[in-house]
């Protein structure tokens, strides 16, 4: 389920979800949280770069962990590249390769109003 948050500047919607992940990892100790900070200068390949990363990172987690791995797009609304962003938020496409559920790689992204 794709998951939006819709704050205002300031508000929390990145500590947020990196309290989340914490509690998730605690025990673990793993890094399970890639923020892309999203801005009008953000490209497709900034995108696709961090979605790649993202993947690396959820697949030892899933196997060294069981635990997810979080790619949070912050201000997702920013960017011309906002077109893949949905691609791979709603269809868990990237230029049509399909992105794995099974790494457990979750998506989620923040825009102000």
């Amino acid at each position: 389920i794709p998951v939006v948050i819709m704050g205002e500047t300031g508000c929390g919607k990145t500590r947020l979800i990196q309290f989340m992940c914490s509690l998730q990892a605690q025990q673990t100790g793993a890094t399970n949280m890639l923020i892309l900070k999203v801005h009008g200068g953000t490209t497709e390949r900034d995108v696709m770069c961090k979605v790649k990363e993202a993947e690396k990172l959820a697949r030892h987690n899933f196997k060294n962990y069981n635990i997810d791995t979080v790619l949070f797009f912050d201000e997702a609304n920013t960017s011309p590249a906002i077109g893949l962003i949905k691609e791979i938020m709603c269809d868990r496409r990237m230029y049509g390769r399909h992105i794995s559920s099974d790494i457990r790689l979750q998506f989620i992204a923040a825009c102000n109003p």
